[in-house]
This record gives C-alpha cells, structure tokens and sequence, in this order.
C-alpha cells in the first residue's frame, strides 16, 4: 500500500509516494514519459547495502541508464565536484529529456538537484532518499545546493523534482546514529503544527531514541504533509512562512562548520533547537514554565557530547555567513508555543552565547 502527498505549487505539482511499492511505482511514472537517459546518482553507501534491489528495480526501465557513484560527504558536496557530474552529463551526451535520480541522503539530493537545476538549464529530477533526515525533510521542497567557502549551501537553486519515492525498507540498514541524525528534524516538526502532532512525534521520537519501533511510514507522512503545506504556501521563502522550517538552523549549520562536519546534520539541529528553545525563553518569547514542561518531555534527548567542544564565540562569528541574515544583522527563529513560532529575530551576541550556554548543560 502506498500512501501519497500531492505537492501542489502555483507553477508543478509532484507526488510524495510513501510505501513498500513506491520504487515500482516510480519506474512505472518514468516508462510512461519520454525520457531519453537516467542518470543514477548514487550514494556508496546505499550501493553496499542495496544494490541488488536497485539494479533489479531500475534495469526496467525502458531508457538507457547511466550509474553514477557518490562518495557522500560535506566536501564533495562542492561546485568541484558538481563541474565533475556535468562533464559526465556532457561526455554521455545527455539532452533535456534525460532525467537525473538522486538515490542517497541529504548530501546526495542537495548536489545531484543542484546539477539536475543547472545542466542545459534543467533536466528532469526524480529524488529517491534513503536516510531517515532525507525521508522526513530535506527530499522535499526543492532547495537544492551545494557547500561554499565554508559555508552551508551558499550556492542552490529552489528546483522541485517530478517525484519523491520514499522506500522505507532502506532505513533496515541504517546505523543507529543516523537514525539519530534523522530525529533532529523529526524534533523539528513536533513544534512546526499542534499538539496532536506534537504528540504523535514526541512518541515516535521516545520510541526511536529507545530503540524500540514506531511507525515509520506514520511519522515520515506527520512530518512532509506539515512540510508539503509551508512549500505549498510558501515556495521560494518570500511570504516568511517558509522560514519556521529552519528553527534551530542559524545555530546547526554553524555548529556544523565549527565542528568540521565531524558533527551529523540532526545532530547539531538537535543542539540547535534546545539552544532556540532557551533564547526563547531569555528573550521572553516563552515562559519559564513552558520550557521546562517542553524540556521534561524530551528529557531522552539529548545534544551530541561534540557540542560541549564548541567555542561559542567562534560560533557566533560563524553565524555572519547564515543566508537568513540581511542588513548584516544575524536573524534566529524561535518557539513561543507549540505551533507559534516566530521568525527574523534579533537578539544580542549575550543572550545568543547564554543559550548556547544553557544547551551544553543538557550533554
């Protein structure tokens, strides 16, 4: 059985297909369009582990296929190793009615969309994510990018792919500290809607982080039909409602860089979003009372020991490079209740540094 989300925006609509036959679902899509080539950009990891359901999946579709191997990590996630894909394209002769599958996590999608977006001005993208962070977040919404001058994504296009398949059975192979990874932005969205989807992930999240299981296909359809509804209603971040997806960036993508990505994405959302948490409060966008009932119920949370490493000051010197910024002023998002949130805040360096502060007392 699949479960489906339709993505429909002013300009494409594009289906989210969530289930055990999602992958023969999408070869079915493809065989029915005029695509000349696929090219498979492939995370080696996903390779180890899946190859033979991958080349059983898509040594049937009726197109001539290309396989491309990826090493994922921040530092190929690079215009270096973009200009690399193109002269792949380029030497295969790839035209605008070829189609680029992106099959791996995050890092994957970003780059293999950002080449998809750009090569003869844009070719066809199909996202195939198979991380939990993938699958609950980043595969949707069309940011597509790639890493620059030490900084995250500063250069990317907004390009939203044909489909996003989502198959959870890749996840069986996952480590465990990727699925912990992948629960940094899971944590994300149980603040983004209401209580009842407050509810329903904060149990998912108790589940994971205790190694139980939990209904997975439930908690990836939670978190995209909440994600679905912002992009629908905010595609290119001009309105602001898109901007309550990056609650606890500002902070992550620093901690990222600072750690010199020895830190996991998730991993450091997750330091960010308690260091949001606690600016909220400081900045009295919340009330004492209420940080402590949120704190108490993820109180099986908790930031990566990495983070107690951090210089905070070094941090804070990071965040100048953070593309929410404007009029050289840092902008944070913040929490003043679950569903309220609050965007484009400007706090002082102290109360910044205070937050990260009280974020490392947690470890």
């Amino acid at each position: 059985m699949i479960k489906v989300i339709n993505v429909k925006l002013t300009n494409k609509n594009y289906p989210i297909l969530i289930g055990d036959d999602s992958l023969s679902k999408i070869v079915e899509r493809i065989n029915s369009q005029s695509v000349s080539k696929c090219l498979l950009i492939a995370d080696q990891n996903i390779l180890k582990y899946h190859s033979f359901l991958i080349r059983k999946t898509f040594t049937l579709l009726e197109c001539k296929i290309y396989n491309y191997s990826f090493f994922a990590n921040e530092k190929n996630k690079s215009l270096v190793h973009t200009e690399k894909i193109y002269k792949f394209l380029s030497d295969n002769s790839f035209d605008r009615n070829s189609m680029i599958i992106a099959l791996g996590g995050g890092i994957t999608g970003d780059i293999a969309g950002y080449t998809a977006s750009t090569f003869m001005r844009g070719i066809r993208l199909i996202q195939v994510p198979t991380t939990l962070l993938s699958m609950v977040d980043s595969s949707v919404g069309g940011k597509t990018g790639v890493n620059f001058n030490n900084q995250k994504n500063m250069i990317g296009t907004f390009y939203q792919p044909e489909s996003v398949v989502i198959y959870p059975g890749f996840l069986s192979t996952l480590p465990k500290r990727e699925l912990q990874s992948g629960a940094g932005e899971i944590f994300k969205y149980s603040f983004l809607a209401d209580n009842k989807n407050y509810n329903l992930l904060k149990n998912s999240l108790t589940k994971l982080f205790s190694s139980q299981s939990f209904y997975i296909e439930k908690t990836i359809y939670a978190c995209l039909r909440i994600k679905a509804n912002i992009v629908e209603n905010d595609e290119k971040e001009v309105t602001g409602l898109r901007k309550i997806l990056n609650l606890g960036h500002t902070f992550a993508h620093s901690f990222e860089v600072e750690s010199n990505y020895n830190l996991k994405h998730g991993e450091a959302v997750i330091g960010g979003i308690f260091c949001a948490l606690f600016l909220s409060e400081i900045l009295g966008y919340m009330t004492k009372e209420k940080l402590n009932k949120i704190l108490n119920n993820f109180s099986f949370v908790r930031p990566h020991k990495k983070l107690a490493q951090m210089n905070a000051d070094s941090v804070f010197s990071l965040m100048s490079g953070d593309k929410k910024n404007s009029m050289g002023k840092k902008k944070f998002v913040l929490v003043e209740d679950i569903g309220s949130i609050v965007v484009d805040v400007v706090p002082d360096k102290s109360s910044v540094l205070s937050s990260i502060k009280k974020m490392k007392k947690l470890i």
